[in-house]
């Protein structure tokens, strides 16, 4: 053991594990020292000590080396290291004391071997160490600590190109859904995401592509990130991509399935959303477009009674083709109905929190057609059924709000033409 006497200092009365950080291990361990206290008074005693101190220290190096990662001054890390130090895995509280009694007790032993007084050992072993919280905002850059395999060797120019296209995705999401905690994100958010995308290839002749590359960078910089944290997740981005033919996927609920299903089961949601749904249904709007309409713009007591969907100082609108005039007939003028008579409205400035809720409900209640259904969906079951009906190209987007390709003469089709044409699509209850 004397070979570990170099490793060995007095500081006042007591005896410190103390040892520089050799050369080899540098590009894991940036410290210049690694210091422990070995809580004892006698020098034969701490030189036993500092042997089995040095070994651990070595093999947490190694683990480092191995494992291609450096060391970190976050405890929960830290505590994951030095569980692999010890020869076991890492386990949150929760789990480590549904272990069968045998793998327990061997923890406890452990324990008992190593330091029993030391905080960090008992965390290490009995995973007590509090999870880190990350937000989106820094998914990247911790992704990017992580995944150094991927960035080495890059210049600064390939860095910037590697990077932009995660920032735009991680700002996009943030734009969309909120800055969460990477541990919070649901499945009903990663959808409202989707469907935000799904709006924009629409609106914008967008290519699915572009949603993917999305969806594919957010996917894998929290499955990296919450694997290395060893963080509990649900696959959230799991089933979530585009189709990539020419246009994005659509799925249209049937209509038997709005009648019968969506309709009739929407009863205990909340009323603002309820409403919001039977103008959807409908009208084929856009969801954030009866939503971000404020009362005045839901003319009820006109003759034939209708949404006006334009821009002003506090709503905006997609493009300038998404101005129009909505007929409301069927289910959408008994949800304008119940939204205006509202004392207050969520959704107005949240219309992302808007989709997220109505998904998370038809889920809940076993009312999507299938899984790849969703709020969005009932604009395309209105697509569908004026494409069914024959409708003129220049009605249709005058309707859904679309660009007309064609050179436009005189004013388009009358409100009273535009009933005509809703009237027949509307659910009736």
């Amino acid at each position: 053991m004397t070979e570990y006497k170099r490793y060995v200092v007095k500081r006042g009365d007591w005896y410190h594990f103390q040892r520089a950080v050799p050369a080899a291990y540098k590009s894991v361990d940036r410290r210049r020292w690694v210091r422990q206290a070995l809580k004892t008074r006698d020098y034969a005693e701490a030189v036993v000590r500092a042997g089995e101190v040095n070994r651990r220290v070595s093999a947490y190096w190694a683990s480092l080396v191995k494992s291609g990662s450096a060391h970190s001054n976050d405890r929960y890390r830290a505590a994951i290291d030095l569980a692999s130090v010890f020869g076991i895995e890492y386990r949150p509280f929760s789990e480590v004391i549904q272990l069968p009694p045998r793998e327990f007790v061997q923890r406890a032993s452990l324990l008992a071997d190593q330091d029993p007084q030391n905080p960090a050992h008992f965390k290490a072993i009995f995973g007590t160490e509090d999870k880190p919280r990350i937000k989106m905002s820094a998914l990247l850059a911790e992704y990017e600590n992580i995944a150094k395999d991927e960035t080495a060797g890059k210049n600064t120019d390939q860095l910037r190109v590697w990077r932009n296209p995660r920032k735009r995705a991680v700002a996009n999401w943030i734009k969309v859904v909120s800055d969460c905690y990477v541990d919070d994100i649901t499945q009903y958010q990663t959808l409202d995401f989707r469907d935000w995308w799904l709006e924009r290839i629409e609106v914008d002749n967008l290519k699915p592509g572009s949603a993917n590359k999305d969806l594919s960078h957010l996917n894998k910089m929290h499955r990296v990130v919450c694997k290395f944290h060893r963080i509990d997740h649900i696959k959230p981005f799991q089933d979530t991509y585009f189709s990539e033919g020419i246009e994005g996927e659509k799925y249209p609920f049937s209509r038997d399935w709005i009648k019968n299903k969506i309709l009739p089961g929407i009863a205990s949601m909340n009323d603002e959303a309820r409403a919001l749904l039977m103008i959807v249904a409908s009208t084929g709007a856009r969801p954030s477009e009866p939503a971000r309409a404020p009362n005045e713009k839901f003319r009820l007591d006109a003759d034939i009674p209708h949404l006006i969907i334009e821009p002003d100082d506090k709503v905006k609108i997609k493009t300038k083709y998404s101005k129009r005039i909505v007929p409301l007939c069927g289910s959408a003028l008994d949800g304008a109905r119940l939204l205006v008579g509202l004392k207050k409205r969520r959704y107005m400035e949240k219309t992302s929190s808007l989709s997220a809720a109505v998904n998370k409900y038809l889920s809940d209640h076993n009312l999507r057609e299938t899984p790849n259904h969703s709020f969005y969906s009932l604009r395309h079951t209105f697509q569908d059924g004026l494409t069914a009906l024959d409708v003129p190209d220049r009605m249709q987007t005058e309707l859904m709000g679309h660009k007309f390709d064609r050179p436009v003469y005189g004013t388009g089709p009358t409100l009273e033409h535009k009933k005509t044409v809703i009237e027949k699509l509307a659910f009736y209850g």
